[in-house]
């Protein structure tokens, strides 16, 4: 049923809870997976100017999480047996990005906890899995 499954995630102990799902859903269905988190490389302005690395060391940072916490579902599923490939994508909006990828890569479902970021920025954002569920063509099963 579905060939292509998306799995965002920020690297959370809440997000990594989706991936047994994905595996097993892409499992089931003969379908490959691709993990996607999405960054903001230019925060809150103000925040920059108290960085004890700089922007470009930020950065930096920013990516190297963004890259693990995607390399830890590629290397879950690779151990599963399924095929998974891992994006990360630039994008102010964390909901944004995970579309753009979903619909560049033709994702048929997303599967993404209920919640990822915590503290501050998901008070300040809201949930980011409600625009998802809002703003998708595609179906999304949603992991509590």
């Amino acid at each position: 049923m579905f060939k292509h499954i998306l799995i965002p995630t920020d690297g959370s102990e809440l997000a990594e809870r989706a991936v047994p799902i994905t595996i097993e859903q892409a499992r089931l269905n003969g379908a490959r997976i691709t993990a996607v988190s999405v960054i903001d490389l230019y925060p809150y302005i103000g925040a920059i100017e108290v960085m004890p690395t700089g922007i470009e060391g930020w950065q930096e940072a920013i990516r190297a999480e963004a890259d693990a916490a995607v390399k830890k579902v590629v290397d879950a599923a690779t151990a599963a047996g399924v095929q998974c490939d891992s994006a990360v994508q630039e994008d102010t909006l964390a909901w944004r990005g995970l579309l753009t990828v979903a619909e560049r890569e033709g994702c048929d479902l997303v599967v993404m906890s209920s919640h990822g970021r915590g503290g501050l920025t998901s008070a300040l954002l809201g949930s980011q899995t409600a625009r998802v569920l809002s703003h998708t063509k595609v179906p999304v099963l949603v992991v509590r």
